[in-house]
This record gives structure tokens, C-alpha cells and sequence, in this order.
């Protein structure tokens, strides 16, 4: 397009209106931003105070301490975890190190012996399994003798013994054997057991030379030996023939066991100071052999014992202490007395070493 003069400028193109931006400072906004910022900064604190109380309260300080407790808890099982680890890699470098010593152990034990020295070994060896073996087989009993018995037959020891013939000598065990006679045959005091190569068993057994009539709270009558086993009962005319004990009565016994003398309630104590006492005065009794001259012993008590001697004299002993040397004593006044005498003697001693006699009319 041509213009008519070129002095005339063309018309200024007009421009379009510009939009304003939002961050574009106005002077309403300019006076809105206080009041924003203001409202923004009590929203951030009233925040923050909330947070606080948050913090703050029961159930916050009850969940931190929680917590904190769990975090304790997984630590020290941590520790423990690693603690057992290490507990347990030390074991294991413990065990190799044993084993690999084991195997050198070997090894150098190995190298000392010879050859020749394992042979003698083996023979060695053989000759002892041999020995043991003709041990077993070959030793077996074929005879069992029997000595020191009276009143027991020989057939009844070897019965109570349970050892027969055939039986390997080296395997029989003397304590069974000496137990089983002991327990099924009271007259029996004592009992040896002696192993005869190559085939015989010798039993050698001690009797009770003296045995004493008791009564028992039923009225029956029973011989029991010096240390107070039942051996059987007796009628009571074969009782008088023995040494009887009086002002003691038993409880009804076993055959084969020890007496139990009868008491009263809370009077255990006493009845076996009187079992105590009997014991040790029929004992005493046969030590100084005296069996054939008591008639009669009477333990009412154990400090109150006395015998008849012959069915002439009543002995007073007193207690049960220095008994065998009041018997003693008792031997030497019978001795000066005469032999028609009777009366009473005491050797209770209670008056020093003097013995008291009482003759009778």
C-alpha cells in the first residue's frame, strides 16, 4: 500500500491489553497481605502448640517410653544374639582344635609302634580271651563241702546256699551265698565262702552254741540267740531247758528276724534300751561261759538286770555297764562260797568294786 505523502506516518498499531499476573503488587493486594500472613502465622502456631500438647500428654509419654523400651528390648537381645554367636564360634574352633590333636595324637602313635609290636599285642590278647574262656568253661563246680555244721545237716546248707552242681566256681558270688544260709537257717551265726580250684566250693559256718526261751504278748513261747534272732518256737516244757528271760515280753515274731520287745505308747525308747540291755548280757553270758550255770536272766529295765545262778543265787548286775567284769567277779565269790550256799549277791557296784552277798538259812 502506497501512502499519498511521505510525510504522513501510518497510523500506530494499537496494542491489546495486557493481563495482570497474580504476583503483580496492587494496592488492594498490597493491604491484603498482612492480614493473610497474619492469619498464616497463628495457623503455624496453633499447629505447633497442638504438636507440643501431643508430645506432651500421658498417652504420647506412655508410647514414647514404649518406645524406648523396645528399642532396650531388641538391643539386648542383639547383644545376646551376638554373644551366643561368639559363644558358639568359640566351641567349634575348641572341637577342631581337639580333633585335629586326636588325629596327630594318633598319627605319632601309630608311628612309635612297630609292626612287631602290634603282633605281640594281638598274641597277647588271644592268650587272655583264651585264659578267660577256658576260665568260664572248664571251672565248674562239681563239690561243695560243708564244715562247722551240728545242728544243720550238710544237705540242708548246700539247699539254702542255691549253688548247684554244675554252676561256673568263678562266677558264684560268696556274699549271695553267705546271705541266703544266713537267712533261711537262724542257728546260723556266721558263714565263709571259700572258691577251691578247680572245682570246689567250701562253706564254712559257725553255729550258735546257746539259745534262749522268750514269751511273746500271745503267751507263746520262742528261742532267739544272743543277738536276739528268732530261731523257732517251742512248746513251754522245752522252753524250761533253756536259759528263759523274764519280765520282757515280745511282740509275735518271724522266724529268722529280730525281736521286738512289746511297749506301750511313747514308751518305744525304753523297750529298746531293754532289747539293748538283753543282747549285751546274754552276749557277755557266753563269753565268760556261763551258759550252763543262769538259769534265768531278768531285764525289766536297762539299768536293773540280773540272772539266777544254779537256783541258788539271785544276781543283782545293775546296769549293762562293765558286764564282763562283773561276770568275772561273780565267778570268784561263787567260788568262795560253799556249795550248799544261797542267797543273794549284788554286783551292782554301786559302792565302788565290792560285791554284796546275802546268804540264806
Amino acid at each position: 500500500m502506497e501512502y499519498e505523502s511521505k510525510d504522513r506516518r501510518p497510523p500506530a498499531r494499537r496494542q491489546p491489553a495486557r493481563r495482570r499476573s497474580g504476583n503483580e503488587r496492587t494496592p488492594e493486594r498490597a493491604q491484603r497481605r498482612p492480614a493473610e500472613r497474619r492469619e498464616r502465622d497463628s495457623f503455624v502456631e496453633q499447629e505447633r502448640r497442638r504438636e507440643r500438647g501431643e508430645r506432651n500428654s500421658p498417652a504420647a509419654k506412655e508410647a514414647q517410653r514404649r518406645r524406648e523400651e523396645r528399642k532396650e528390648r531388641d538391643s539386648r537381645a542383639a547383644r545376646e544374639a551376638q554373644r551366643r554367636r561368639e559363644e558358639r564360634k568359640e566351641r567349634e574352633r575348641l572341637d577342631e582344635l581337639r580333633q585335629k590333636q586326636k588325629r596327630k595324637a594318633k598319627r605319632r602313635t601309630r608311628k612309635r609302634i612297630s609292626p612287631e609290636t602290634w603282633k605281640r599285642l594281638l598274641i597277647m590278647g588271644g592268650i587272655v580271651v583264651a585264659v578267660v574262656l577256658s576260665m568260664v568253661i572248664f571251672f565248674r563246680v562239681q563239690t561243695i563241702e560243708v564244715v562247722g555244721n551240728g545242728y544243720y545237716s550238710p544237705e540242708e546248707i548246700v539247699q539254702a546256699a542255691g549253688v548247684a552242681e554244675g554252676d561256673n566256681l568263678l562266677t558264684v558270688s560268696r556274699g549271695s551265698v553267705a546271705g541266703n544260709i544266713m537267712a533261711q537257717l537262724p542257728y546260723i551265726e556266721s558263714v565263709r565262702v571259700t572258691r577251691n580250684l578247680p572245682n570246689t566250693l567250701l562253706l564254712t559256718v559257725s553255729e550258735f552254741d546257746a539259745t534262749y526261751a522268750v514269751t511273746d504278748t500271745e503267751g507263746d513261747w520262742y528261742l532267739i540267740t544272743a543277738n536276739g534272732k528268732v530261731t523257732e518256737k517251742v512248746e513251754a516244757r522245752e522252753a524250761k531247758s533253756h536259759i528263759q528271760v523274764t519280765e520282757l515280753t515280745i511282740e509275735p515274731p518271724t522266724i529268722g528276724e529280730i525281736i521286738q520287745v512289746h511297749a506301750d505308747e511313747e514308751e518305744e525308747l525304753a523297750a529298746q534300751g531293754q532289747l539293748n540291755a538283753l543282747t549285751s548280757l546274754l552276749t557277755e553270758i557266753e563269753n565268760a561261759e556261763l551258759v550252763k550255770q543262769i538259769v534265768s536272766v531278768s531285764v525289766p529295765s536297762s539299768y536293773h538286770i540280773s540272772v539266777s545262778y544254779e537256783g541258788r543265787f539271785a544276781v543283782d548286775l545293775g546296769n549293762t555297764e562293765r558286764l564282763d567284769y562283773k561276770l568275772e567277779f561273780l565267778k570268784k565269790v561263787i567260788a568262795e562260797q560253799k556249795e550248799y550256799a544261797s542267797g543273794t549277791i549284788d554286783l551292782s557296784l554301786s559302792e565302788g568294786e565290792e560285791a554284796h552277798v546275802m546268804l540264806g538259812d
